[in-house]
């Protein structure tokens, strides 16, 4: 069953209804769903879909003829010899027809012919261009999508007329692939488990979270159980440095001088390691709302996917315990600490449902930008902001407080978020309580409250 993704599918229509050669660039990691997104998109076009895999070139290629000789209906189509005498079968056949034409994990292909960008470079210039043939390159190994197919230095740079970055889904989205749970458990799998589709479809509705959780990350036939290892050793060769600097993050050195600390790593490896980190939309920088992007000494880091941040924390350092049999002592440490852990995650799925009445217009005002903030106030005491969205003409902001917690001191809160409001006396303030449960009538009503049923 295909969820979610309607803006990438849009996107790809949009391409698709426009007349002439066409390229799109689709990549994202592992298991984030492209492939789905793209046997959806081209599941009622006139399409050739070219799976490379990681064996030689002779061998794709063979691959590739009989898919070829398939869509000619040829029985027994003869092995083409060359990636031109492929292509150029293709612009003889298809000049004419509107077809998609979609290469999917091109890199393994690329890396199996090193000359392939460069033969492609020359089909799209002198026997594409005047077609109407949609080509869709599509890869995992983010790395090499885009430094060797969208980088400046590469031989398709300037080909492409679209690129599509495949992320993982929100909490809403995600949500679909378990509507019957609470509010409370949506938020817990998608903590938990992240947005990557593939992940979501291997929640079982008839166990419960915990059953779920233990069944995935804490026994040795988990499919999540070694998901973080291949991930890092498919991306990096040096596996194990971005494993300590992922697992620093996870387990709350989120600052540069407490990854430092954290990893005994030196000052320059850590930089090089978390400039990498993002490149590759494995983590993101945060700064405080109103600091200078330019100056990093605010700067702290999340994981974006909260599967990985769940893996390194909780199961990375007790994999060899769990291969013992040991998986349920670490089960329960996960389920004791899982409020804290969910805390930070609650923010990020306060912004993206903040984000999503933002598009519905259905905030104060229309926000430009949403973050947090953290630094002194005007008394020097040390505050936190956990939401803070600005508008687009710079004079007012949402402020809001974010507590998952099934108890809750509702007076103190709304204290606490009048104070922190005061900071920014400057802009008009719009303040928002955001709980797990739904609490009574608050006291001051210039603050809204929104619970997690809400958010659904």
């Amino acid at each position: 069953m295909f969820l979610g993704r309607e803006k990438e599918l849009q996107a790809l229509e949009k391409m698709y209804s426009k007349k002439g050669f066409q390229m799109a660039v689709v990549y994202g990691r592992r298991r984030i769903g492209k492939t789905s997104i793209l046997n959806e998109f081209i599941k009622d076009k006139n399409s050739i879909y070219l799976p490379a895999e990681e064996i030689n070139d002779a061998l794709n290629l063979e691959k590739f003829s009989k898919l070829l000789g398939e869509k000619l209906g040829i029985q027994k189509f003869p092995k083409v010899e060359n990636w031109n005498d492929f292509f150029s079968i293709i612009e003889q056949k298809f000049s004419q027809d509107h077809l998609v034409l979609v290469i999917d994990e091109y890199p393994y292909a690329a890396t199996a012919n090193k000359s392939l960008n460069s033969i492609l470079q020359h089909v799209i210039d002198y026997q594409f261009k005047e077609t109407n043939i949609f080509l869709i390159l599509c890869g995992s190994s983010m790395s090499f999508m885009e430094n060797q197919v969208l980088g400046e230095k590469s031989p398709l740079f300037g080909r492409r007329t679209g690129q599509l970055k495949i992320s993982p889904l929100d909490y809403y989205d995600a949500a679909r692939f378990y509507p019957d749970v609470s509010s409370e458990d949506k938020i817990k799998y998608y903590a938990a488990v992240g947005g990557t589709p593939y992940y979501l479809s291997l929640i079982n509705t008839e166990l419960s979270f915990e059953e779920n959780i233990q069944e995935l990350y804490f026994e040795i036939t988990g499919y999540l159980f070694n998901e973080g290892t291949l991930l890092m050793k498919q991306e990096f060769r040096e596996a194990a440095n971005y494993n300590a600097v992922l697992q620093a993050i996870a387990s709350g050195a989120v600052t540069f001088n407490e990854i430092i600390q954290f990893t005994r790593l030196e000052a320059n490896i850590v930089s090089k390691y978390l400039v990498t980190l993002q490149e590759m939309d494995y983590i993101e920088r945060i700064i405080p709302f109103g600091a200078n992007p330019l100056k990093g000494k605010k700067s702290q880091y999340r994981i974006n996917e909260n599967f990985l941040a769940f893996w390194y924390r909780y199961v990375f350092s007790a994999q060899s315990e769990i291969e013992r049999g040991n998986g349920e002592i670490f089960l329960s440490i996960a389920l004791e600490n899982l409020n804290e852990f969910i805390g930070p995650i609650f923010e990020e799925v306060t912004r993206q449902y903040l984000r999503r009445k933002n598009i519905q217009k259905a905030l104060p005002f229309t926000a430009k930008s949403f973050g947090r903030w953290w630094g002194k106030d005007k008394q020097g005491n040390i505050q936190e902001i956990d939401i803070i969205a600005e508008s687009i003409d710079n004079k007012s902001l949402i402020i809001g407080e974010c507590k998952w917690r099934n108890a809750l001191n509702v007076k103190q809160a709304c204290k606490k978020l009048q104070e922190r409001a005061a900071i920014f006396d400057k802009f008009n303030t719009e303040l928002y309580l955001f709980t797990k449960k739904k609490q009574s009538q608050l006291e001051d009503d210039r603050i809204n409250q929104i619970s997690i049923e809400q958010f659904f």
